[in-house]
């Protein structure tokens, strides 16, 4: 089993009691309000991590969208804010202490500066964006207006209006067809006087009375002109009707869209209303998430403060934080492992080792029956471990 290590940080005794003294009472406290301020910046680039993973995987199963949404939230704080914390805290010990000593120390020391940096910068958009982000998205783009009962009663009213047109336009047709009827039936007993009277008169033209020939030409003649003027003032009621129908035609559809419009005008106030209202949501929204993003980078912030701070309190007292490695009892679950591995490849290992030696043609080792003794060392002739005598 591999021997294990674990480094422990100590700090060393203060050698500038004075700073120490000075500074010590608030030490403990920038040491916590800089960790404080760690787990609000973590919380809100939690809350970043979730919102953007939950999104681009919203088209995948709700079980793998949690499980790497989770695995996203714990990979990205650890590196930001532990990873941050020991690459601040190194770059300010290298600075406060003056340990930039060659050419190696210095380009390390770029190197961890130039992540620290990148931490810091993507820490503080990811908790400020991300919390504004979490505020402005919860504000509804639209609000879907249910405009069902107004469509249903814009149907009914169109209905009602057909109805009672519909209505009027029976009627119309009705006094058209008593007001043609009466005019026929008037013309159609004018020539009915006109043909008896006709007939009459040439009864008695083929009597032989010549003079009735003019009379029947009259009367023919008044017969064809009341037959015209009957067709003409049907055509005339026809037209009559025809301008009432146009008429009709037009009242009908201008009141339906009259209550279009109301239908419509009705849709709209509810739209314009619940705009507003998105609109009061929305600004509120912004308002509370620029608030809090400001409240959540000045948090970040003040980590970071805090952090130097501690490290030049330190620096100012003399205190050095040194690093020992101390043996690292395997726990009992890696003793269990080690220990089932070790049997596993023992038993496999024996029975490969047993399989060689059978399979190879010049052994002739011969297996013993019994115990086996351990044979006494002959020297010239005599047994050296037997007794004299």
């Amino acid at each position: 089993m591999k021997k294990q290590v674990k480094l422990t940080a100590k700090e060393t005794s203060a050698t500038n009691r004075d700073f120490y003294n000075l500074f010590r009472p608030i030490a403990p406290s920038l040491d916590i309000i800089g960790k404080v301020a760690q787990v609000i910046s973590a919380i809100t680039e939690a809350i970043t991590i979730w919102h953007i993973t939950q999104t681009e995987m919203a088209a995948y199963s709700k079980s793998v969208a949690i499980l790497v949404s989770l695995l996203a939230m714990i990979l990205v704080v650890s590196i930001l804010e532990l990873g941050g914390r020991k690459f601040l805290q190194v770059v300010t010990r290298a600075l406060v202490w003056k340990r930039l000593k060659n050419t190696w120390y210095i380009m390390l020391f770029a190197i961890v500066t130039f992540i620290t940096i990148g931490m810091g910068v993507l820490s503080f958009r990811l908790s400020t964006n991300g919390i504004q982000h979490a505020f402005i998205s919860n504000v509804p783009v639209t609000i879907d207006i249910d405009n069902k009962s107004i469509k249903s009663d814009y149907r009914q009213d169109v209905a009602d209006i057909n109805k009672e047109f519909d209505k009027e336009w029976k009627l119309i047709k009705e006094n058209h067809q008593d007001v043609v009827a009466s005019a026929a039936e008037n013309y159609d007993a004018q020539i009915a006087a006109v043909t008896l009277k006709e007939a009459s008169f040439e009864s008695k033209y083929r009597s032989g009375a010549k003079w009735a020939k003019g009379h029947i030409d009259k009367y023919r003649k008044q017969g064809a002109q009341l037959l015209s003027k009957k067709t003409n003032a049907i055509a005339t009621l026809k037209s009559e009707q025809n301008k009432q129908f146009e008429d009709w035609r037009k009242r009908k559809n201008n009141a339906v869209t009259s209550e279009k419009q109301d239908m419509k005008s009705t849709i709209s106030t509810a739209v314009a209303k619940q705009d507003k209202i998105i609109t009061s949501k929305l600004d509120t929204a912004t308002f509370w998430g620029t608030l809090f993003s400001w409240l959540v980078g000045f948090s970040v912030i003040l980590a970071f403060i805090c952090i130097v701070t501690v490290e030049v309190y330190r620096r100012g007292s003399g205190i050095q934080v040194e690093y020992e490695e101390e043996d690292l009892d395997p726990s009992i679950l890696e003793m269990f492992w080690n220990g089932l591995t070790m049997r596993f490849d023992n038993f496999f290992r024996v029975r490969a080792e047993r399989f060689a030696n059978i399979s190879n043609p010049s052994s002739s080792t011969q297996r013993s029956i019994g115990f086996n003794y351990p044979r006494p060392t002959v020297t010239n002739g005599y047994d050296e471990d037997l007794p004299e005598g």
